[in-house]
């Protein structure tokens, strides 16, 4: 039974009890703190009821006002009583991340787990400071600590970057949207200074803009397609690349963007360019993507992800 009296299907169930004893094997490896990274949306749940008691220490944005915060509750997996809440927690996030709260955009209030060095009150205050970033002449909220963001940035940023995300941790853990346990270990030396500006490239914030659209692609995908075969890192590197094809076609919303991944991911990354996708686009050329595309049959788009996952239009198009 999970924090919202829903019953968790035995296979998930079996796989929130694997990912829990690997959390429980790494806490025994190693040292520091362990951290909850937990966002209070004031819901009645037996979940908020267990950590009422817990300190909840939230992140300090500097000149930066934004409700609600997330913050950390500190674990001592040791005792009984915190294991219980871990395991709640894994439950907990295990429905967030169903396709269907992206879809809806329904907020989480786990976020994942920390192995800091850190005590709390300094851990939430570095990590405050990192969420906030010059974007030109205004500031940003860089929602790195959200595992709907992480991935992606992770792939935007270079190493360097990435290390002020990681620079006050151990192993930062979190469940993607395969929900599979990603575990991230900081591979270079704790750093303690006191510098949070990432310097993030104009190019860098626009593929961060790409985000929304990317978790709405990925949700959707998972949503209509629960047996799917491509992995989120796989997903990822399509949807990222469809952006780009989108932007420079011309397609610049937020809804056409989703809308030429998702036909990425499920047709072909080329899709755009068979006739009967090339024809319609012609003759409803001042239309959103979302419009063009409406009037697509569920038998033309079989047959244009047969005719180019069978290499028929030429040559140049490889399978998915």
């Amino acid at each position: 039974m999970n924090s919202n009296n829903q019953v968790i299907p035995i296979d998930n169930a079996e796989r929130i009890k694997e990912i829990f004893q690997k959390i429980i094997d790494l806490s025994s490896q190693t040292d520091g703190y362990f951290y909850l990274i937990y966002q209070s949306n004031n819901k009645k749940t037996n979940f908020e009821d267990k950590i009422a008691k817990k300190e909840l220490v939230l992140f300090q944005y500097v000149s930066y006002n934004i409700k609600p915060t997330p913050g950390l509750i500190k674990l001592n997996l040791a005792k009984e009583k915190d294991r219980i809440i871990l395991q709640q927690s894994i439950e907990q996030f295990y429905l967030e991340v169903a396709p269907q709260n992206t879809l809806f955009a329904k907020p989480r209030s786990v976020y994942g787990w920390f192995f800091s060095p850190l005590n709390i009150e300094m851990l939430a205050r570095n990590m405050g400071s990192v969420a906030i970033q010059q974007n030109n002449e205004s500031i940003e909220l860089l929602r790195y600590y959200d595992p709907a963001v992480l991935p992606v940035l992770l792939n935007i940023l270079s190493d360097e970057q990435t290390n002020m995300l990681v620079k006050f941790i151990y192993f930062w853990l979190y469940i993607n949207s395969d929900r599979q346990l990603v575990i991230e270990k900081n591979t270079r030396h704790m750093s303690r200074h006191t510098n949070f500006n990432c310097i993030i490239s104009e190019q860098q914030w626009r593929q961060i803009g790409w985000i929304e659209s990317r978790n709405q692609t990925l949700a959707r995908y998972h949503f209509f397609h629960p047996h799917y075969t491509i992995s989120e890192n796989q997903a990822d590197a399509i949807i990222m690349k469809a952006f780009e094809n989108a932007e420079r076609r011309g397609y610049k919303s937020k809804n056409d963007l989703s809308e030429y991944a998702y036909y990425s991911l499920t047709i072909h990354p080329e899709f755009i360019d068979h006739d009967v996708i090339s024809q319609v686009i012609k003759q409803n050329n001042n239309c959103p993507l979302v419009a063009q595309l409406k009037n697509i049959t569920s038998s033309q788009w079989n047959k244009i992800k047969d005719d180019l996952n069978m290499n028929k239009t030429g040559g140049k198009n490889e399978s998915v």
